[in-house]
């Protein structure tokens, strides 16, 4: 089987995710979420999907090229949102900021993978940290309220200095990360 790939860049869980994150928990302990394993977060580029492992090298060279001038940074995760609808909600999550430098990175990872013929959906990319897959919510009312409530509040602040091409290898504990390839940023 091919491995099943994507580019992503780590989010370390210090104390204040690590407050805010356990509060969240709290708030929503009678619903059916699946939490990010804190060990593995990550704000994902790009989703590449099974690929051969023949492609790996090619996937190397694009971020090698995306990233031989990118600078590291300071990112916030800022604010709660929801994929999906309101009535049918299905992955809470938080902003990442500053979106510009994301897209920046996100367009310069395209146009080199899209240069080795590697496809691109067309899906908006929306730079953000999943926090939690909902299977079941019991109150909707509070999960909009809890999301509105949110929306000035910085989680944290943190350094983004290296971009990683991850294997995900699902099991049935849940899926886990492998770094196949790491490209530091200046």
């Amino acid at each position: 089987m091919d491995p099943r790939l994507f580019i992503a860049f780590p989010i370390p869980f210090g104390e204040n995710l690590q407050h805010s994150f356990t509060g969240l928990q709290q708030h929503f302990r009678f619903d059916k979420m699946n939490w990010a394993n804190p060990k593995q977060l990550h704000v994902t580029l790009k989703f590449i999907g099974e690929t051969p492992a023949s492609n790996i090298q090619a996937l190397q060279d694009a971020m090698m090229e995306a990233f031989a001038a990118e600078q590291k940074c300071i990112i916030s995760l800022k604010s709660l949102g929801i994929f999906g609808s309101s009535y049918a909600p299905k992955v809470l999550w938080t902003k990442v900021e500053p979106a510009d430098r994301l897209q920046r990175w996100f367009d310069l990872l395209k146009q080199a993978l899209m240069a080795r013929g590697f496809e691109y959906d067309r899906q908006n990319f929306v730079p953000h940290l999943t926090l939690a897959r909902i299977r079941a919510i019991q109150d909707k009312d509070l999960l909009r309220r809890t999301v509105s409530q949110y929306q000035q509040v910085v989680f944290t602040e943190t350094g983004v200095s290296k971009i990683v091409l991850y294997q995900s290898i699902l099991k049935p504990t849940g899926a886990e990360y492998r770094e196949l390839f790491t490209m530091s940023l200046h």
